[in-house]
């Protein structure tokens, strides 16, 4: 819940409104979304997953969400930190899309940024 408040009070205070950006509301609904699908998958704290770039089955804890937001298109990235058992740090970047009146995470990717980076460059080719 404190994290939740947190992350409310940096949307409406820190974060500038402008056009480009979702609005302040509609990020905190983006980040809410987050959050829900993470306490939703954790068993005893972590999440454990099948790491392909390593061919194991790895458990990550949430570590630190990011109040950033990336508008692709009508879909919304938003991203927060897991923490390996080995104490390393991987990103984890959620696809969130309206599906009726809410939203909600589809697709979790998991210490693969580079991929989110190259098909941003590609959407902003097709502009």
């Amino acid at each position: 819940m404190k994290t939740v408040l947190f992350l409310i009070l940096y949307v409406l205070i820190v974060l500038p409104a402008s056009a480009a950006k979702p609005s302040a509301a509609l990020q905190v609904e983006l980040q809410n979304a987050m959050l829900s699908y993470t306490d939703s998958i954790l068993v005893d704290g972590g999440y454990s997953y099948l790491d392909t770039k390593t061919d194991s089955l790895t458990t990550v804890y949430p570590a630190n969400t990011h109040p950033f937001v990336v508008t692709l298109g009508e879909n919304y990235f938003v991203c927060s930190e897991f923490i390996t058992e080995a104490g390393d740090t991987i990103t984890a970047d959620y696809l969130v899309r309206q599906i009726g009146e809410k939203y909600s995470v589809v697709q979790m990717i998991l210490d693969d940024r580079d991929s989110l980076k190259k098909a941003m460059k590609k959407y902003k080719k097709k502009k």
